[in-house]
């Protein structure tokens, strides 16, 4: 049994996708066709699964007014009397729908804070009451320090950061291989030699790029002026993008407000690939349109965040869509100053040096540099359309 069953056009799967996660942040558990498993009857399983469901929320969007398949589920929804009606956009709601009083989450854009969004979570509990794994005093998990090495999987899974109403995952300690994965013919002599790292703590680390939305958010708490709008975000219209044209210090910054800090390349480079060795891509060893945004894919500039299948931690946009501001400053022979014989623990990178890493590739890039492996470096005072950010918490959101 699923607390929340979402029903939504296909066309609105990043939308559905971000509702999907955001709801989950909050403690509920959500069931959607993204977790029908290969081979089963389509039609059946949402049967059952509407069945089972504590409430229904449908997605009305100029998409799904028009689909039968939407249709069929609300009407299943309305027909026990757990259906939660959502508008993402501004259209007339179907014939027998528009009686029924609907959450407004036209231009939403990700802020789990929102005003819009938290009326929506109050109208799901006033039916189903409130999420029974909400994340509260009592339950938090302990401070890194006082963790045992083993029970690290009691912090798992998403929170949402009060501070800037995004999503974060919590990264496991472990040890893996970091730089040009064996057989890799397009790695750089700066991603040798591949070496082994322990990170000691584990971490919390934004589920996806800062977004536009939540950058303005600290702006405003903070006086500050956003950075000059880039021609593919007009007036920052787009509020579920990554922010860009950001410098180092200012992401610096952002993530002190937010309660953490930018991560490290080991850290980066560990998420990116879930801890395993051996991946090319945070997802695998090939690359389509379909894991990534990059280019040549069918965006003209950035996409909403988690427009793309996330890694096997959770993790959005790892690979594409926007380049990453990372703590260290690049040294190109860093690697080979790291012990051969045992794990570097927790490698801060280079004492010294005038520019910073850049990591993950972006929406303007082919496809080698979107390697795990793959580092990139700048000055830290540039303002570019293709680097964004995300932070590092090291204690629960």
């Amino acid at each position: 049994m699923s607390d929340i069953f979402i029903s939504y056009a296909r066309e609105d799967l990043p939308r559905a996708r971000a509702i999907a996660h955001a709801l989950e942040a909050q403690g509920w558990s959500v069931w959607w066709d993204r977790n029908i498993r290969t081979g089963e009857i389509f039609r059946r399983v949402i049967r059952e699964q509407i069945g089972k469901a504590r409430s229904v929320v449908v997605l009305w969007s100029e998409h799904s007014v028009d689909s039968d398949w939407v249709h069929e589920e609300a009407s299943l929804g309305k027909r026990r009397n757990i259906l939660v009606p959502v508008l993402t956009d501004a259209v007339d709601l179907p014939l027998g729908f528009g009686s029924i009083q609907t959450a407004d989450l036209t231009g939403w854009a990700g802020d789990a804070m929102a005003p819009a969004f938290r009326s929506l979570c109050s109208d799901i509990a006033a039916l189903i009451g409130t999420p029974p794994t909400a994340p509260t005093p009592a339950t938090a998990p302990t401070p890194a320090k006082e963790q045992p090495t083993t029970p690290a999987l009691k912090q798992s899974g998403a929170r949402t950061n009060p501070k800037d109403g995004l999503s974060y995952v919590w990264i496991p300690p472990g040890e893996f291989h970091m730089g040009a994965t064996p057989g890799d013919t397009q790695a750089l002599d700066h991603e040798k030699p591949r070496h082994q790292v322990r990170i000691t703590k584990g971490f919390w680390l934004g589920e996806t790029p800062v977004t536009v939305a939540a950058y303005k958010r600290f702006a405003r708490e903070k006086g500050r002026a956003m950075p000059p709008a880039p021609d593919f975000n007009p007036e920052w219209s787009k509020e579920d993008h990554p922010v860009v044209r950001v410098t180092w210090d200012e992401a610096q910054a952002y993530c002190e407000w937010a309660g953490g800090r930018l991560p490290t390349e080991a850290e980066w480079e560990y998420a990116a690939c879930s801890g395993k060795d051996g991946l090319k891509y945070p997802w695998g060893n090939q690359i389509t349109p379909d894991n990534a945004n990059y280019s040549g894919s069918k965006w003209k500039g950035t996409s909403p965040v988690r427009s793309y299948p996330a890694n096997a931690w959770g993790l959005y946009d790892m690979a594409g869509n926007v380049w990453e501001w990372i703590a260290d400053r690049y040294g190109k022979d860093y690697y080979a100053t790291l012990p051969s014989d045992k794990p570097a623990d927790d490698p801060p990178g280079p004492k010294s040096g005038t520019v910073r890493v850049l990591r993950g590739g972006s929406f303007d890039n082919v496809s080698r540099f979107l390697r795990a492996a793959y580092r990139y470096w700048i000055a830290p005072d540039v303002r570019n359309d293709l680097i964004g950010f995300r932070c590092v918490r090291e204690v629960v959101p």
